[in-house]
């Protein structure tokens, strides 16, 4: 992949994007990073770069614009985060955590399927 693309999607996503580390059940907890858009491209063009998903956010109403949202969880997460970490300004010290924390995961056995 091309600098200027992880440039382009680091500015997307430190506009857009969401990095959030999600509590699931009673003691697991995952990272998880969205982008949503009203322009449908967008979601999909992260999609075929980075993978993950993309689904409908909210139907297109009389008042509220349609609206896609692009997703990934953990095991894609750490990844794409450190593809783009180079270039994002705002968003950057929560991918540095969020990196961090997929890390610690990975030593304790966590996610061993995923790249160290």
């Amino acid at each position: 992949m091309k600098k200027t693309d992880l440039a382009y999607i680091a500015g997307l996503f430190d506009g857009e994007g969401s990095i959030c580390i999600v509590k699931t059940g009673a003691r697991g907890y995952h990272l998880h990073i969205s982008l949503g858009s009203t322009d449908e491209w967008v979601c999909q063009m992260l999609k075929m770069m980075l993978g993950g998903n993309v689904s409908i956010k909210n139907e297109q109403s009389e008042h509220i614009r349609k609206c896609w949202s692009w997703n990934m969880g953990d095991r894609q997460c750490y990844t794409a985060l450190l593809l783009i970490l180079p270039y994002l300004h705002i968003k950057r010290p929560q991918a540095e955590i969020a990196i961090k924390f997929q890390e610690k995961k990975m030593k304790r056995g966590f996610g061993k399927d995923m790249p160290k």
